[in-house]
């Protein structure tokens, strides 16, 4: 049997910028599909680096990802992707600042509906303590599982009063992943520490 051959390493760095890309925004590749009009299997061939795209291909899947395609000197190569590491880190941050914003006026109004509810509270304040880790708090899996955590408050405020008991649990249970998470940051080195997701706190 005739062996594959090995992939483009340009392809398969262009095949990893594309599907990073998409992933950060939430997309499955239904929707980039739907957005480009491209087939979802051309573009799962695309992120593969199963395939050469055209240049009018790029131009449009760049154009719904919020990319630019650039022809660069190598002189400046290093410089430009400096920047963009910088720029992405900052765009990391400002999400991961915004998501917690939310998590915590949402802790706070839920502990204002039902002040009695030790668990709301303790919630609350493991949220309060992980604010001040929140550079930490940038990787990817993190930021997922904390949204797991805004969807089970803002269910909690929307429900009818009757319901909220049955909630008891999963906020007891994330309430004691975010103390563990809290934990690994704070004992974690300085510049050193992990991006476990929160299930790996479990």
């Amino acid at each position: 049997m005739q062996s594959k051959p090995s992939k483009s390493p340009a392809l398969s760095a262009l095949a990893e910028v594309i599907r990073q890309t998409r992933q950060a925004k939430g997309w499955s590749q239904r929707d980039l599909s739907a957005r480009t009009h491209m087939p979802q299997a051309q573009i799962s061939r695309i992120e593969n680096a199963d395939v050469d795209p055209q240049v009018s291909t790029l131009i449009e899947l760049a154009r719904a990802l919020e990319l630019e395609l650039q022809l660069i000197p190598k002189s400046a190569l290093t410089a430009v992707e400096a920047t963009v590491r910088s720029t992405a880190a900052r765009s990391d941050e400002r999400a991961s600042q915004s998501l917690m914003a939310d998590l915590l006026r949402a802790a706070e109004a839920a502990h204002r509906t039902a002040p009695d509810r030790e668990d709301i509270a303790s919630l609350l304040s493991n949220l309060r303590d992980l604010q001040s880790l929140n550079p930490a708090l940038r990787a990817r899996a993190l930021v997922d599982d904390l949204k797991g955590v805004q969807i089970l408050l803002h269910g909690f405020l929307t429900y009818p009063p009757a319901e909220r008991p049955s909630h008891a649990q999963p906020i007891r249970e994330a309430t004691q992943r975010l103390k563990d998470l809290r934990n690994t940051l704070m004992h974690a080195p300085s510049g050193e520490r992990p991006a476990y997701s929160l299930d790996d706190e479990a």
